[in-house]
This record gives C-alpha cells, sequence and structure tokens, in this order.
C-alpha cells in the first residue's frame, strides 16, 4: 500500500512509534509476536484497526500514551516531548529517576485498565479533595488556605498531625516513589498530559535527605497535583525563584498543611522555654517530631507562626540534630523516624495492584519487577515471588475487549 493511501489510524500509529525508546523488534517480542505479523503487522500496514486492548498493551511495551495511539491528543502532547524539553532545562543528572516515573506511569495506566475499581474509588477522592483548592491572585495566601480546607476535608483538628502523607497521596490517584537522586533536588513530579485523569507519579529524594524534609516534598507535591497544575514535569529544588508562583503556593501549602499556625502556637504554649534560663533544643526537637518536619522548616516555621527570635534558634542549625534529640530524650523516636529515610521504595498502592495482577496471570514479572525498582532483576524477582508463594502464569490472560 502507498504511503499516501495509508489509513488515519496507520499513519497515527507509525508517527507514534517513533517517539519510542524501545526498538520496533522489541516491541513484536513483548507483544509475542513475530516481527511484521500478528495484529500490529496488520496494524502497521493498513489492514485491520487494532482494539483498544491492544494499544493498551502496546501503550504498556512502548511507552507511548494509550491516547496517542487511540488519537484522542496529538503526538506532540505526548509526555516524551514534554520530557525532552523538561530534561533540557535541568542540570542535575535526574535521568534515572524520570526514566523509573515514566515507566510507571505507564504501568499504573495498564493496571488501571484491570481494575477500573481503583479508578473510581481514586478519581472520587480526588475530585472531592480538589474541592479545598482556592483561587486567590496571592498565590501563597491560596496556599495556606487551600491546606486549611484540605484539613477540613480530612476532619483533621487543628492540633492533629498529618499522619502518612504517603498513603494519603495515593490514596488520591498519584504513585509515590523514593528513589535516589542529587542532592539539589528534593522531588520530581511526572504526569502524562495526554491522560483525562491527572495521573501522576511523584518521586521523593531519599539521598540525604530525612523523613521531615521528604514529608515536606510530599505535600509540596501534593499541591500541584490538587491545583493540577499545568507541567508534565515539575523538579522541586532546594531553593526557587520568586516569580515562580506555583513553586511559592507549593510551599506555601506544604508548611501551613503539616503545621498549621493556630496548631503551632498551642504547642509552643505548651511546650516552649518557660523561663528565660530554659534552652530551646528540646521544645525544637519536640517541635520537630511532632509534627514532623525538617528542622530548617521548623525553624522557619516557630519565627514566623509562633514569633520565637530567630537568634534564640541560631545556634540549633549547625548543632547535630541526634545530639538535640538525645538531650530531649528522643533519641530512640528519632532513629526509629529515620530508620528507613534512605532506602529507594516501591509505590505501595501500585505495588499491590501488581501483585494481585501477577498472581492471576494478568501481567508478567517485568512488570511486578519494575514496580519494585529491580527492572534489571527479573529472574532475582521471579524466584522472590515463587518463594513467597506466587505462581507464575504461563500464558497471560489477554485484556477483555472494551466496546
Amino acid at each position: 500500500m502507498e504511503q499516501h493511501d495509508l489509513p488515519d489510524w496507520t499513519q497515527r500509529l507509525r508517527d507514534a512509534l517513533t517517539l519510542s525508546r524501545t526498538s520496533v523488534a522489541e516491541i513484536y517480542a513483548g507483544l509475542g509476536l513475530h516481527h511484521g505479523e500478528g495484529w500490529l503487522g496488520d496494524a502497521l500496514n493498513g489492514r485491520v484497526s487494532p482494539a483498544r486492548y491492544q494499544l493498551a498493551l502496546l501503550s504498556a511495551i512502548s511507552g507511548i500514551p494509550l491516547a496517542v495511539l487511540v488519537g484522542d491528543t496529538p503526538v506532540q502532547r505526548s509526555l516524551a516531548v514534554a520530557l525532552r524539553a523538561g530534561l533540557a532545562a535541568t542540570e542535575e543528572d535526574i535521568g534515572s529517576a524520570v526514566e523509573r516515573a515514566e515507566a510507571s506511569i505507564r504501568d499504573l495506566e495498564l493496571l488501571l485498565s484491570w481494575y477500573p475499581q481503583e479508578v473510581v474509588r481514586t478519581s472520587t477522592l480526588a475530585k472531592e479533595a480538589r474541592r479545598a483548592v482556592a483561587t486567590d491572585s496571592y498565590y501563597a495566601r491560596a496556599g495556606k488556605r487551600t491546606s486549611e480546607r484540605l484539613r477540613d476535608y480530612l476532619e483533621l483538628a487543628d492540633e492533629e498531625p498529618v499522619g502518612n502523607i504517603a498513603e494519603l497521596v495515593e490514596s488520591l490517584g498519584a504513585a509515590v516513589i523514593f528513589e535516589n537522586m542529587p542532592g539539589a533536588i528534593q522531588g520530581v513530579t511526572l504526569r502524562d498530559p495526554s491522560m483525562d485523569a491527572w495521573r501522576a507519579v511523584i518521586v521523593v529524594n531519599t539521598n540525604a535527605t530525612w523523613w521531615g524534609r521528604q514529608r515536606f516534598t510530599l505535600a509540596h507535591e501534593l499541591c500541584h497535583f490538587l491545583y493540577k497544575d499545568d507541567r508534565s514535569f515539575f523538579v522541586n529544588r532546594k531553593t526557587y525563584g520568586e516569580h515562580d508562583l506555583e513553586e511559592i503556593r507549593a510551599e506555601a501549602f506544604a508548611r501551613h498543611f503539616l503545621a498549621p499556625d493556630i496548631a503551632v502556637q498551642e504547642f509552643w504554649s505548651k511546650h516552649g522555654p518557660k523561663a528565660a534560663t530554659d534552652g530551646y533544643g528540646a521544645p525544637l526537637a519536640k517541635f520537630m517530631m511532632h509534627f514532623g518536619l525538617s528542622r530548617q522548616a521548623s525553624i522557619n516555621t516557630l519565627i514566623e507562626a509562633a514569633g520565637v527570635p530567630q537568634r534564640s534558634l541560631e545556634p540549633y542549625k549547625r548543632a547535630r540534630i541526634s545530639d538535640i534529640m538525645r538531650q530531649a530524650r528522643l533519641g530512640s523516636d528519632w532513629e526509629a523516624a529515620c530508620a528507613d529515610q534512605n532506602e529507594p521504595s516501591a509505590s505501595h498502592w501500585v505495588l499491590s495492584m501488581a501483585l494481585d495482577a501477577y498472581r492471576v496471570g494478568l501481567v508478567s514479572s517485568e512488570l511486578v519487577a519494575r514496580a519494585l525498582g529491580r527492572g534489571d532483576d527479573v529472574a532475582g524477582v521471579e524466584r522472590e515471588l515463587t518463594e513467597q508463594g506466587y505462581k507464575r502464569a504461563v500464558t497471560l490472560v489477554q485484556p477483555r475487549r472494551q466496546s
């Protein structure tokens, strides 16, 4: 068939596959097809239009968004295009973390095609949570107001600390991964602009970053998620420009979501120094552990919300945090909180779906290995799955056709 005689869907499919980092030969192999044959061969030669479930499988293997393959979104709006621009503008080497996040978005899309109840559950919760979003031309104030409304939605009392924030974020439909990245990077949020739902993968840095800072990073990225900030690729650095309004809003949201002013003031009135001779180390340590904030964020918050003189907290900027915690008799609590902070880990939500799907033969061990961040050790993951009682299906079940 001549090039100009090809159906639109064939030309679209050919154009889309040029974005894939996976070769055409590898794609055929991943689909269990001989090169140039089967449904993909028919589709690329304009003979038979592929079914949606076939395109979903192709999306998972090729890394091309399903919405691009089916024609809902132009190729120019694909994640691949967005990543090229984003990575080109980023000096730090975060390629491996972004590659893992990108693969996670594809795998998440495939898993959700098998578990539509998860789509409904997370989309409903996200829609409810987004009612908390406040619009204000003063971005810092908007972030604060949104944090207050979200705490109300979550039925958190003013003085009640936020619990497992990673679990909260995942309940709204954003996967959370912990991964090693350069020290200047706090976290990365990656979303696919071609997907109807605002699905995202958030990667939190584990490199020399303790759990209080990680919680703050997650709260920061949650703000981007709630506002559906119109970027496909967010890099959360330690510093940001004064004109980066979305980052200013996210920072204000994170601070007030984790430590509301009224809660800070009440806590400090109870636990702050009672006499001029009392030190600030023990109260600061208790504050950090209670709210789950980093030292710097805690110091900034106490100065801003509780009116603590900056000079009183200055000595604690340089002291070892472990020493401050021991003096406050919180050494064991501190060690327990920091036990796993430097360990990369998988999204609990994605991994749970992947294991369930693997158990019944819906996905391969390769997807489970990717979810674990061990895509280069599929054989090892298979052995561990067998040891834990998971049986690999001989033939994967094909997705149901969708009307």
